[in-house]
């Protein structure tokens, strides 16, 4: 099969994934539509329980 022939979406779509909630990311420039995490934004630390 050539370079040609190849097509779709790549294998892998982890980086596509938010880093917060795993929700798969429409648009890698604008924040996650679940929970509003930016695109290169570290998640926060989780709640303690208590």
């Amino acid at each position: 099969m050539d370079e040609d022939e190849c097509g779709g979406d790549s294998a892998c779509w982890l980086a596509q994934v938010c880093p917060e909630c795993g929700a798969l990311l429409n648009d890698l420039a604008g924040p996650c539509w679940r929970c509003g995490l930016t695109p290169g934004e570290e998640p926060g630390p989780l709640p303690a329980v208590e």
